[in-house]
């Protein structure tokens, strides 16, 4: 997701959020299932089969990796932890456009997430104040 501190905070930043969940719900119920597919080809009487064996690494290899780059795509609407917090407090203190939009993310009614957090920090990596 691509934040743009210099305009206004976009109103439908959590449009696609509940999209990625139902992905990654979808995607992780096919993992197990390809999990239980070899469990049950472990345990039960029937003999080896290729088939069983490719169609269960299939639905479990495939979805999950899948699953880890849906994944990263809702790390981006993580909200912050404590230390995240207090270092966005020092960026706003430093940097009189992170200030403004962090003002107009408040006046939205919702809180700055992860994604803008990381904005916010390149921000000020490029303006050269490391902590």
């Amino acid at each position: 997701m691509k934040i743009d501190l210099y305009r206004e905070p976009p109103a439908d930043i959590f449009r696609d959020r509940d999209k990625y969940i139902l992905i990654s719900i979808v995607l992780l119920v096919l993992a197990l299932c390809g999990l239980g597919l070899m469990a049950y080809g472990i345990v039960s009487d029937i003999p080896s089969s290729e088939t069983l064996e490719t169609l269960a690494l299939a639905l479990f290899a495939g979805p999950a990796v899948i699953f880890v780059y849906i994944g990263t795509k809702l790390q981006a609407y993580k909200k912050l932890n404590p230390k995240q917090q207090q270092e966005l407090e020092n960026l706003v203190a430093r940097h009189p456009e992170i200030a403004a939009y962090c003002a107009l993310v408040a006046r939205q009614g919702r809180v700055v997430i992860h994604a803008e957090y990381e904005a916010c920090k390149e921000l000020d990596e490029e303006r050269g104040h490391h902590d």
